[in-house]
């Protein structure tokens, strides 16, 4: 479900967003246990964007609280912010963002997993391909795959520039 931001004015556009999920190695992969408890974790990712299918790769364990969360409810958001930068006169911090969310799918399938871990490699490791290759038999029976097929995409940013939010009432900037 889609929900309005409420400072439309930090909005930024879906491919800006996207931009920022190429640019980010890492964000948080936020999920709901079995119990109902939140769960968020960082974890590395890359964006796959197949003729217009985007998707965001992750790798884990085959077990652990990522997988049981996702085995009651396969569904999760994620969120990378960029750059962020406290701005301690504004009581602000200036930064961009990208949140997406959908379904999450577990792939366990050999072939499958070898071509989606040898993306992952192309994306945060692209000078090591021959190791990634080596590392990715090694350890390919003991991992598994998840793939966010992105429903929905919000980017929100603040920029350093921007002025001090209460400076109409008269507080001074310094």
């Amino acid at each position: 479900m889609d929900h309005p931001l409420r400072r439309a004015k930090r909005k930024l556009d879906d491919e800006t967003a996207f931009a920022i999920l190429r640019r980010c190695t890492w964000g948080f992969l936020s999920l709901v246990g079995p119990d109902g408890d939140p769960y968020g974790v960082p974890i590395n990712h890359v964006l796959l964007d197949e003729g217009g299918r985007k998707r965001l790769l992750f790798h884990c364990a085959r077990e652990g609280r990522k997988i049981d969360c996702l085995k009651h409810r396969p569904r999760a958001s994620f969120v990378a912010v960029e750059n962020p930068e406290t701005l301690p006169d504004k009581f602000s911090t200036a930064y961009a963002s990208a949140m997406v969310s959908g379904p999450v799918e577990i792939v366990d399938d050999p072939d499958e997993k070898r071509a989606l871990l040898a993306a992952f490699v192309r994306g945060l490791a692209p000078a090591f391909q021959e190791r990634g290759r080596k590392h990715i038999e090694h350890r390919l029976r003991d991992c598994l795959v998840l793939t966010l097929e992105i429903e929905h995409v919000c980017g929100k940013g603040r920029k350093k520039e921007e002025p001090y939010a209460l400076a109409h009432l008269g507080f001074a900037e310094s």
